[in-house]
């Protein structure tokens, strides 16, 4: 683990540089300054079940989860963006609230100027009052236009960004059917890819891959990091792991 890393590990971003040294200076005091593991620690972990239960607490302290979806989907543009990406992004979107926090991050791409392409699996299956719907309608409403992604997708078009928010941490079983073939599509695309929260096809509390996942470049965790960050195999799939605060009230956190 290099001295990047670490800087990335930090949650305090307003004092990362300083942080992040004293931490490398601590280390280079130890016996472990070669391998640094106790970096890897910088990321507490938390369960699923934790994530919901925060989630829950956030809106007792006055937080709607429809808030910390729009503080998601702008805080994966944010990295998208932060990421150079040459256009065409595509964002590929799965009917739960990741595919919402991915509809919301491709509507902040485009206030912004990013080209993007958004597919969408079960589109017509979302209903216009869940999150997920009412985020893919007002990327609609904005002028946004949403491609089916079917089992007959032969492939995503051209593009050298990838944005994976298939799934998210509710994965428990198998992918199959048109979540499998789009997993299988944003592995032969090329693209450099950046997960949503967790790389699509991964369990988030084990690490265990489900049958088939996404490998990414970069995995944006939200709120608060995933066990199977660290995780064999699927910590394979993450890339380089960040972690984005989505607003979650530090009262309502574990």
């Amino acid at each position: 683990m290099n001295f990047a890393v670490i800087c990335r590990a930090l949650e305090k971003r307003e004092d990362l540089e300083n942080n992040a040294a004293s931490l490398y200076n601590m280390c280079r005091c130890t016996r472990q300054c070669e391998e640094i593991e106790e970096a890897y620690h910088l990321f507490q972990t938390y369960t699923v079940a934790q994530m919901r239960d925060a989630e829950q607490r956030s809106i007792t302290c006055g937080v709607p989860l429809a808030q910390l979806m729009d503080n998601a989907g702008r805080a994966l543009a944010r990295c998208a963006i932060s990421m150079n990406p040459d256009p065409p992004v595509a964002v590929v979107c799965g009917v739960g609230n990741n595919g919402g926090d991915g509809y919301v991050c491709a509507a902040a791409l485009r206030r912004h100027g990013v080209e993007t392409q958004v597919w969408g699996i079960h589109r017509d299956k979302l209903a216009d009052d869940s999150l997920a719907g009412a985020a893919a309608k007002a990327y609609e409403g904005a002028g946004g236009v949403i491609r089916p992604l079917t089992e007959g997708t032969e492939a995503l078009s051209p593009c050298a960004f990838l944005i994976d928010a298939v799934f998210g941490t509710g994965l428990r079983r198998p992918v199959s059917g048109v979540y499998a073939h789009a997993i299988r599509l944003i592995g032969l695309s090329g693209a450099r890819v950046l997960s949503c929260d967790v790389p699509s096809g991964i369990d988030a509390d084990t690490g265990r891959v489900m049958g088939d996942a996404v490998h990414a470049d970069v995995t944006l965790m939200l709120g608060l990091a995933k066990p199977a960050c660290y995780l064999p195999p699927g910590c394979e799939c993450f890339g380089d792991a960040r972690l984005a605060d989505i607003g979650i009230p530090e009262e309502a956190k574990p």
